[in-house]
């Protein structure tokens, strides 16, 4: 019987790796000094916890810190939301955030025919 709980365990292990591959990175663009990235960042936290069960990876980028990462990806005011090819700037809210993920999960999936 423990061997059996042990090939289960294991059995939703590589499903939990395989579910995880298929979400998008999420590139979060901040400051130290950002009154409104903060707010965002809650909603971010809720939504990951609330929708997919804590399982995003959410990239917290600090502007002052990454300048040339900023640069190279043409941030120009926080807070900014990079998901996939789908970009947020300034005041959003929860919806935009979500439709945003979800965008970027259904073109990070590659049909085969």
């Amino acid at each position: 019987m423990n061997q059996q709980k042990t090939q289960q365990k294991k059995y939703r292990n590589i499903t939990y790796i395989v579910i995880i591959a298929l979400y998008p990175v999420i590139q979060f663009y901040s400051s130290k000094f950002c009154a409104p990235c903060k707010p965002v960042e809650r909603m971010l936290a809720r939504i990951n916890l609330s929708l997919f069960g804590n399982q995003l990876k959410i990239q917290k980028i600090d502007i002052s810190e990454e300048m040339e990462l900023a640069k190279k990806n043409n941030i120009l005011s926080v807070p900014t939301i990079i998901v996939g090819h789908k970009r947020l700037s300034h005041i959003m809210d929860e919806q935009d955030i979500v439709d945003a993920i979800l965008q970027g999960l259904i073109s990070s999936v590659k049909l085969e025919e």
